[in-house]
């Protein structure tokens, strides 16, 4: 009896050992922000089939279950909801800081851990206690775009084209405008477009007759891409400036072959870096058979940080993971992340130059 006691308590211990780790995926695999889910997904995936190589997380391997949100306020409350059911330990996503909000609060009543890879309007985890990012904030990024168009582009004027609907958009423009004016820099007119618009010929028309010496879009690249291609159609030369929002291939699609240089913040930089971009680099495309975009990097590396943050706390509990995500330290594709006691982390920016015709590169890293 004692043996076959023994043989039972061995196979249900075995069993235990390799019942999977369940991590959800909130992101928009439909609909206007898919290039954004899916660059995002498939920078999880490649971090998963890593770590489970390696034998998962303490020996569980990771089995990802993913929600598309189609960047929609009802499909991520649902999409949250089904995970928290389905048993998940942690959360990546959503995407956006609109969406973030709209389940943070579900979050921190059902102690369900979030951690945004690119949501970086301050409101996201703003009095949130199971909402984290690994992203950079607006806050920074505007700050830093700011001082970079008046330190390095030496230019002394702006106006702005931003979504007053949107927290991406005001969080970025607010920090820009405020930041630019302690440059010295004057800001000549701020107008606003609504989500979904299409034609932009009047605020440009006014902005045109501004002649200001930069022109800011806090906006995602589907508006952007729209602004910056009818702004040069319309002959406007000034250089256009706008954070990580802009960071897609579809960015390029947009704008075709119109000339002019345009700026932007991100995270991520595929010719930049040590060995973890270069490990990211060889793994993604053979895996993908292209080089991975930046919101591939940030959710590798969201996965990532899950991934060291149970491996350190010792066990895969959504508990652990709020215990122990203020304790780690992360060096990996899109550079170093450590939180510090803090929901945002300490982390690097840089500015990349997008010009027509010619390769993207970097121009400066904060």
């Amino acid at each position: 009896m004692r043996k076959v006691c023994l043989i039972v308590l061995g196979f249900f211990l075995f069993g235990c050992a390799r019942k999977p780790a369940k991590i959800g995926v909130i992101v928009p695999i439909s609909k206007e922000l898919s290039s954004y889910g899916e660059m995002c997904l498939n920078g999880i995936k490649l971090a998963v089939e890593i770590v489970n190589e390696k034998g998962g997380i303490k020996g569980r391997k990771i089995e990802l279950i993913v929600e598309d949100n189609k960047g929609e306020k009802t499909t991520s409350q649902f999409a949250i909801e089904n995970l928290d059911k389905a048993g998940v330990v942690a959360v990546i996503g959503p995407l956006t800081t609109k969406n973030v909000m709209w389940i943070g609060e579900y979050a921190d009543k059902n102690e369900l851990p979030i951690i945004t890879p690119t949501a970086t309007g301050i409101e996201a985890t703003r009095e949130r206690e199971w909402v984290w990012r690994t992203a950079f904030t607006d806050v920074f990024q505007g700050i830093t775009l700011a001082k970079f168009a008046s330190e390095e582009l030496k230019v002394k004027s702006a106006c702005i084209l931003m979504n007053p609907q949107d927290p991406y958009s005001t969080g970025l423009c607010e920090s820009f405008k405020n930041e630019f004016k302690v440059q010295g820099g004057k800001i000549l007119f701020t107008m606003i477009f609504n989500a979904g618009d299409t034609l932009f010929d009047k605020q440009l028309e006014i902005v045109g007759g501004q002649n200001p010496d930069c022109i800011f879009v806090p906006a995602f690249y589907p508006e952007a891409g729209l602004i910056i291609s009818q702004a040069r159609d319309m002959g406007l030369t000034q250089p256009f400036i706008g954070g990580d929002g802009w960071d897609s291939p579809e960015l390029s699609k947009i704008v075709g072959d119109r000339i002019g240089v345009n700026y932007y913040s991100t995270h991520f930089f595929y010719n930049y870096g040590g060995t973890e971009i270069q490990e990211l680099l060889h793994r993604y495309r053979t895996k993908y058979e292209h080089a991975p975009q930046t919101f591939s990097a940030l959710g590798y590396d969201a996965l990532m940080v899950i991934e060291k943050c149970f491996e350190e706390a010792g066990e895969i509990t959504r508990d652990a993971f709020k215990d122990n995500i203020k304790k780690i330290s992360y060096l990996g594709a899109t550079g170093s992340i450590k939180f510090a006691q803090a929901k945002d982390p300490i982390r690097s920016l840089m500015v990349l130059k997008f010009e027509p015709g010619n390769p993207i590169e970097m121009v400066k890293m904060y």
